[in-house]
């Protein structure tokens, strides 16, 4: 059972991350958050005593839960060639479909110290360790995982983002190249 201040944390990180997609991460202030939150700002600097270390636990929330969802994905997938990377996409597919919330992520990790990045890295090689032991050839798997980062960072940069039944036909075409 989680406590009331983990409650408290995973309620104000919600919050900072609905902001922002509401607004934008230039936006985001300690004020604005506690406001989003429903809280003081002084319940709020108890859990993150600076914007910093509120951007760092958003950023750590939101790549635990694509990480857990990525695991979830994999676990109730019947067809065990090609799991990994049939995860990958789908937990990609529902975040995109959600607002892109991994690209909050990466936004605020952007903009913080070089232990977050390697936080971050650790999760993005998690991700590609399992795909390159996932039953089908190590360069398709790699090539899956670089189609999804350039998905994310079309959206996050607004470099020609796809429409979405063209984003659906890519996402299609590499779910059949898991097989």
């Amino acid at each position: 059972m989680e406590s009331k201040a983990t409650i408290k944390r995973k309620h104000i990180l919600k919050s900072a991350k609905d902001f922002i997609l509401e607004n934008d991460i230039n936006s985001l202030t300690l004020d604005a958050v506690a406001k989003q939150a429903g809280i003081s700002k002084g319940g709020l600097l108890y859990h993150f005593p600076n914007k910093e270390a509120l951007l760092m636990g958003l950023t750590q929330y939101i790549f635990a839960d694509f990480t857990s969802l990525f695991n979830e994905h994999a676990m109730i997938d019947p067809i065990e060639k090609g799991k990994w990377s049939r995860a990958l996409i789908e937990t990609t597919k529902e975040d995109l479909n959600h607002n892109a919330e991994l690209n909050v992520g990466i936004i605020a990790a952007s903009m913080l110290n070089p232990d977050l990045s390697k936080s971050m890295s650790q999760s993005y090689q998690y991700m590609q360790n399992q795909v390159e032991q996932d039953s089908i050839d190590p360069v398709t798997a790699t090539i899956i995982r670089l189609a999804i980062d350039g998905l994310y960072y079309s959206e996050l940069f607004n470099i020609a983002p796809l429409d979405e039944k063209l984003r659906e036909n890519v996402i299609q075409k590499l779910i059949n190249m898991t097989k």
